[in-house]
């Protein structure tokens, strides 16, 4: 009797273990910030926290994709402030409006995405090494462009997109409620996320199944692109204006939301729930910070070291919960 409480007992930590840790994560520090802060739960501190998300939640889910896909893309830190660059130039010296600069954004970072893979699929390179490299070149196009100077003075029907509200709802955060739906039913139901999973899994039996792995890897980068694009403009919208520094913390911030919203460095998962979660971990620290007070000299140097912190319990928990299913394995055949 005792022997099946037990096993029971696992069985219940083990699947807490597996399951949507940022999700309790977030529940964790939510329950936290609203002891330590009169504050956090007000709802324009909450529609607030929503918006701080929605940037980085745009660029995480197409990193979602590609890390699913045992891939990865450092050029995010050199595309964001191009595309606000590119974009905000588009109105303020060809007078674009404003529905086609941000069609522009879309444009601009999907295409950095189809350089990065075609280079990658042509010269058989790592796809660390080029979009690293890449991303420096994107920067030093903006710089180029700019002449480190930002771009301001845009039309307030394109600032309206990233400081327009609905009530307390930012239009920004209205955006996110598709995009996010879109990319779990593409994550979920497609065989294109499966397939992006079986690259990670077992390139050779993709292979063997007439799959043809560069040419995933051109809509994988150019879907991703394109995400960094909208997000970018997004940004650039909210701060009015193209800033040449604009996500220069990115890429650390969203490889932390989509690691501990579980999908795994490796790949071979797409946890695009989990991402979004992540990213609101990521927020709350952000958020909390200030709430309490964090001199915003320290603020970064506590971020990283909490994301450390999330990090090492989802990696530990995930061992611990393997080890448990284990010793419960044995258990059971024992009682046989």
């Amino acid at each position: 009797m005792s022997t099946t409480m037990a096993s029971r007992g696992d069985f219940i930590v083990q699947r807490i273990l597996l399951g949507n840790k940022a999700a309790l994560f977030a529940v964790i520090f939510g329950v936290a910030l609203s002891i330590g802060s009169p504050y956090f739960l007000t709802a324009s501190n909450l529609g607030s926290l929503l918006d701080q998300i929605v940037v980085i939640s745009i660029v995480a889910f197409g990193f979602t994709f590609l890390l699913g896909a045992g891939e990865i893309d450092l050029s995010i830190t050199g595309v964001v402030p191009l595309v606000g660059v590119i974009s905000a130039k588009s109105m303020t010296e060809f007078g674009f409006p404003a529905w086609a600069a941000v069609l522009v954004g879309i444009v601009v970072g999907a295409l950095c995405g189809l350089i990065n893979a075609a280079i990658v699929n042509l010269f058989e390179l790592p796809a660390f090494i080029v979009t690293f490299a890449a991303g420096a070149v994107y920067i030093g196009i903006t710089y180029v462009i700019t002449n480190l100077v930002p771009v301001s003075q845009l039309p307030p029907a394109f600032v309206a997109i990233g400081q327009g509200r609905v009530g307390v709802i930012s239009v920004a955060t209205l955006i996110l409620i598709p995009v996010f739906a879109l990319f779990v039913v593409v994550s979920r139901s497609t065989v294109f996320a499966q397939h992006l999973i079986a690259m990670a899994v077992s390139p050779q039996a993709v292979r063997v199944a007439g799959i043809s792995i560069p040419w995933m890897r051109v809509r994988l980068f150019t879907i991703a692109g394109a995400c960094y694009g909208f997000a970018s403009v997004l940004l650039t919208a909210r701060s009015a204006s193209a800033q040449i520094s604009a996500g220069s913390t990115l890429l650390l911030l969203v490889v932390a939301a989509v690691v501990i919203g579980g999908t795994p460095l490796l790949g071979g998962k797409i946890a695009m729930v989990g991402t979004l979660f992540g990213c609101l971990v990521i927020g709350m620290i952000s958020n909390g910070m200030n709430l309490l007070g964090v001199n915003a000299n320290f603020q970064i140097i506590w971020q990283g070291l909490l994301i450390l912190l999330a990090l090492f319990i989802d990696v530990n928990s995930t061992k611990l919960a393997a080890r448990m299913a284990k010793r419960r394995m044995m258990r059971t055949r024992v009682e046989i």
